[in-house]
């Protein structure tokens, strides 16, 4: 597909994304979260295993794994459930690693730069806990994810191009978040059950609310308040878009591109996961959550790399 006919399709898709988040914001993040989030994670990680996760030295990987392998445990394992205020350092820790993670720093273990930089994170966790968690616990996967880096990347893109549609394609992102954080069309539900459904991801609303100034976050707020409606049309404007942003750029970065047993084996793990959270509401929620964080901590070298690279004329995505 030709670079301007990729460009107006994520033109159509941010103000679809948009207008779907603007119209029934809570109903738009549950279904793309359940239906298009899954998909996503296993298509892109799939995708990411194929270039070596973008890492200079294949033994970092591990770095990573085994991080994920420890939260997965904390997650599944109910007598492990007392070091859940573990995760928010491992997931630091993972993002430390793609940080230094180059040519001149192939041993992570014997760079003094890394190592304090772990001790900085083990008196953050104690000194510092609640920020601690709310940055590497609940921002970075969530909107620092979907937002932030996919901003980056659409910048990024421009600056390699420097196609003005490219340029046009980040305005509109921008002036869509904009909209959607300063106007609203309801302050209301379209349905009962949704509150109980969205309770599982009201503590990003609830800090969020905190940091706008709400000393107190009560259910009113998060859902039928002003201030409320718009925080949640932006979160399920950047869900949305993040996801289908991916599915745009199928000609470009050729993540389709892998074996039919792949292929076939991605499909099943897809059904099965959206059956599990329509079986089951409160296990699928936890499945996804391990599956969402596997790939935000997968991509992590990615997001790095293009940060590094967005004065270099390079894109990755």
């Amino acid at each position: 597909m030709p670079k301007l006919n990729i460009d107006l399709l994520n033109i159509f898709l941010i103000l679809f994304s948009g207008v779907l988040a603007f119209i029934c914001p809570f109903e738009t993040f549950l279904i793309v979260y359940a239906f298009l989030g899954p998909l996503h994670y296993l298509t892109e990680i799939n995708w990411l295993q194929q270039r070596n996760y973008f890492l200079q030295d294949k033994t970092h990987v591990y770095y990573l794994f085994v991080p994920l392998f420890l939260i997965g445990s904390i997650v599944y394992i109910p007598t492990l459930a007392q070091l859940k205020p573990t995760i928010p350092f491992l997931i630091f820790f993972t993002f430390l690693v793609s940080i230094f993670n180059s040519k001149e720093n192939i041993k992570l273990y014997k760079n003094w730069k890394f190592i304090l930089s772990i001790g900085i994170g083990i008196v953050a966790t104690i000194y510092f806990k609640e920020y601690f968690k709310t940055v590497f616990s609940l921002f970075l996967p969530s909107l620092i994810h979907v937002f932030i880096f996919t901003g980056i990347f659409i910048l990024s893109g421009f600056l390699k191009t420097k196609n003005k549609w490219s340029l046009i394609t980040l305005i509109v992102f921008l002036a869509t978040s904009l909209f959607l954080l300063n106007f609203n069309w309801k302050i209301f539900l379209s349905e009962v059950d949704i509150l109980s459904k969205y309770q599982s991801f009201e503590k990003l609303n609830q800090t969020l609310l905190i940091l706008l100034g709400e000393t107190h976050t009560p259910e009113h707020i998060i859902y039928f308040s002003n201030l409320g409606t718009r925080l949640m049309q932006f979160i399920a404007f950047a869900y949305t878009y993040h996801y289908l942003n991916w599915f745009s750029k199928t000609s470009i970065i050729q993540w389709h591109k892998t074996t039919k047993v792949k292929i076939y084996a991605i499909i099943l793990i897809w059904i099965l996961s959206v059956l599990l959270y329509l079986y089951n509401y409160k296990t699928g929620l936890y499945w996804l959550y391990l599956l969402s964080l596997t790939h935000v901590i997968l991509e992590f070298p990615l997001n790095i790399t293009s940060v590094k690279s967005l004065f270099k004329g390079k894109t990755y995505q």
